[in-house]
């Protein structure tokens, strides 16, 4: 490369250092597991090349939280340890999904380093304990708690359906929170309709499976998907 095209990659990289950093919460749900390890490289690279974002990947519980409602079904566990072994289960998936340390798992909302992290939640929801604890609350409630916590009012959600459905099969591109509060739509957990309600936020539902979707949620672009309004 010339001297002069050294220079204007170097420019170039600075006015990215320089532009304020964005962040997005992004819920990477425990059904996409087996595919789980190309989304994070695909939002890893992404979030590189953009240079001003932040991207902080709250892990579903998939099979790990699974594993715990059998658990509680056989062995009588009772509401409060089953919540508690079920924010852990997140942990694993987390744990899983950082295999090979491409990608750091962090603790605090607030730590600098790479543009994408996967965040562990058990820390803070012990020092924030106002989540209820049963199976109303799963990885989708405690990905709005995170967003709220870091300032965001709205998260994108992973998972392996296009979104949710009307009563004839037709997917809904929006709908109201409270229009899901106690109706239980299947993509999304019971408390969320009602979190997002009580703290005015949002949570945009994308299929992981296509990855051009992701990325068009990512950058706010019209694709298929459910924006849940408050």
């Amino acid at each position: 490369m010339s001297g002069k095209g050294e220079r204007k990659g170097e420019r170039k990289r600075e006015r990215k250092r320089e532009r304020k950093r964005e962040r997005v919460v992004v819920k990477l749900g425990g059904s996409l597991i087996k595919k789980g390890k190309g989304i994070v490289r695909r939002l890893k690279n992404y979030a590189e090349e953009r240079g001003d974002l932040t991207i902080i990947l709250i892990p579903g519980g998939g099979p790990f939280a699974e594993a715990v409602r059998t658990l509680q079904k056989e062995l009588s566990i009772s509401d409060e340890t089953a919540h508690w072994l079920a924010v852990l289960a997140t942990h694993q998936y987390g744990f899983f999904l950082a295999d090979g340390g491409v990608v750091p798992l962090v603790e605090c909302v607030d730590e600098g380093g790479p543009a994408l992290r996967i965040f562990l939640p058990l820390k803070i929801l012990r020092a924030d304990n106002c989540l209820p604890h049963s199976w109303a609350v799963t990885s989708d409630t405690i990905a709005a708690f995170v967003a709220k916590r870091v300032g965001e009012k709205a998260f994108v959600k992973l998972t392996d359906v296009d979104g949710v459905l009307d009563e004839q099969g037709r997917l809904l591109k929006r709908v109201r929170a409270e229009e899901l509060v106690g109706k239980g739509c299947g993509c999304v957990d019971a408390e969320l309709p009602r979190f997002l309600v009580q703290n005015k936020m949002s949570c945009v539902l994308v299929n992981g499976n296509f990855p051009s979707r992701i990325i068009d949620a990512l950058e706010g672009r019209e694709t298929v998907c459910t924006k849940i309004n408050h």
